[in-house]
């Protein structure tokens, strides 16, 4: 049994919900297609991913670019007290420096498919054919190979990250895991190895509006607030910065308190040049010298 001081794996649960989140933790993405290739690193499979031309995801205000792929079977995060058959993690690294921001998305087996499935199975049966061993590495031949694919656009839950990954964490739960055949999560455990990292860190918050769901435009920019009291929520407001300058003055000089300090200002000039030239004038009059009258002495006679 772990000492209580060991750091234990943060379990992905309902149950573990510390308090809401649906702005503190704002995610929205568009991600850019990407040629990708693809490594073996014993315990996990590493992905590349192109930066392209502009930040495809937004948190929290802040802007991020891919920096990496793993792919690890069983997973690293605990769901519901077990691990799940495996786990995708996306990195992002911040474009001004900061914390790193993960979104991680359980993998469990299922008979069912979709988008996400046949284009994780081509990876794995791609790097299990051309890169089956350590440190071997393979190009994806995929078309239109996009991130997009594999995000949920629902509830997620987040904490911010203290061992194994560190950082803002971003995790899906079980009900929006990609579902693999059984025959290809086989396939994945013979090419890597389960990885034994503690997972570990802050209290778990949940977003139940999911990503893309608070809009950032060209025109707009977010400000958070943080609230006083108890609440950790912040709040996102979008402002309108087509002519910030005419706006605010307008603002400004149709102000009542503004044209009342005004008013007063301009009265107190008034007063103080009138002070200004009735001591101008006092000292001018009171400053000119004044003539003493003559006082004619007679001339004495000597005889």
């Amino acid at each position: 049994m772990a000492s209580n001081n060991q750091p234990q794996t943060i379990n992905i649960s309902a149950q573990n919900v510390y308090g809401n989140c649906d702005l503190k933790c704002s995610y929205n993405y568009t991600y850019n297609d990407s040629n990708s290739a693809a490594t073996n690193n014993d315990v996990f499979i590493s992905l590349t991913y192109d930066k392209g031309t502009t930040n495809p995801v937004v948190y929290n205000a802040q802007n991020y670019f891919v920096s990496k792929i793993n792919i690890y079977s069983p997973s690293i995060h605990m769901f519901n007290d077990n691990l799940a058959n495996g786990e995708l993690v996306i990195e992002h690294a911040p474009e001004m420096g900061g914390d790193l921001l993960y979104v991680c998305i359980p993998i469990f087996e299922s008979t069912n498919s979709s988008d996400a499935s046949n284009i994780l199975t081509e990876i794995i049966e791609s790097v299990s054919n051309n890169a089956p061993n350590v440190n071997e590495s393979t190009n994806l031949n995929i078309s239109n190979f996009n991130l997009d694919i594999f995000i949920p656009t629902k509830p997620f839950f987040s904490y911010s990250g203290t061992t194994g990954l560190t950082g803002q964490v971003i995790v899906f739960g079980t009900n929006y895991a990609i579902p693999l055949n059984n025959g290809t999560l086989s396939t994945l455990s013979k090419i890597i190895k389960p990885y034994p990292i503690t997972i570990s860190g802050g209290n778990l918050f949940f977003n139940s509006k999911g990503p893309n769901t608070t809009q950032v435009s060209d025109n707009g920019i977010y400000i958070s607030c943080q609230p006083t009291g108890s609440s950790e929520e912040e709040t996102q407001v979008t402002y309108d910065n087509k002519n910030p300058v005419d706006y605010n003055m307008n603002s400004i000089l149709n102000n009542p308190t503004f044209i009342k300090i005004i008013q007063i200002l301009f009265g107190c000039i008034i007063f103080i040049l009138t002070c200004l030239i009735l001591n101008f004038g006092y000292n001018y009059l009171t400053s000119t010298p004044q003539k003493l009258p003559t006082i004619k002495i007679p001339k004495m006679k000597f005889s």
